[in-house]
Parts: C-alpha cells; sequence; structure tokens
C-alpha cells in the first residue's frame, strides 16, 4: 500500500488495515511520535479511523500543544 495513493477518506478499520485493539496502538503510537495527547472524546468516533478527519485532529492539537508561551 502506498500512502501518497491514500484519499483522505481513507478508513484503516473498513479497510482491513487494524481492528478495533489497532486503532488503541495506533492513538498510542501517534501520541508517541509526535508528543501530544489526544483527548478521544473531542473526536468523533466514526472520524478516528479515517485518514484526512485523524489527521487534520492531530495536526490540529499538535500546534495547540507546541504554541509559543508568549500566545
Amino acid at each position: 500500500m502506498d500512502p501518497a495513493q491514500l484519499s483522505d477518506n481513507f478508513d484503516f478499520l473498513l479497510s482491513g488495515v487494524i481492528d478495533s485493539f489497532g486503532i488503541l496502538e495506533m492513538v498510542s503510537s501517534i501520541e508517541d511520535e509526535f508528543r501530544i495527547q489526544l483527548d478521544m472524546a473531542t473526536l468523533d468516533a466514526e472520524q478516528i479511523t479515517i485518514l484526512g478527519p485523524l489527521s487534520e485532529y492531530v495536526a490540529e492539537n499538535a500546534k495547540q500543544i507546541n504554541l509559543p508561551a508568549d500566545t
């Protein structure tokens, strides 16, 4: 699977790339890689396994955490 070929609506769960336990592993890996804490209550449960919405959510959380102290 070529990541460059995946669309924003690619669903990791429905495509069989991950299972329900894989979701937890994926979230943990994202948090470790980007050194952020994802608040799963603010992300729509139906969107967590879809590439586009998940990527946007992670990017937004990373921006909020990495803001300069004087902002």
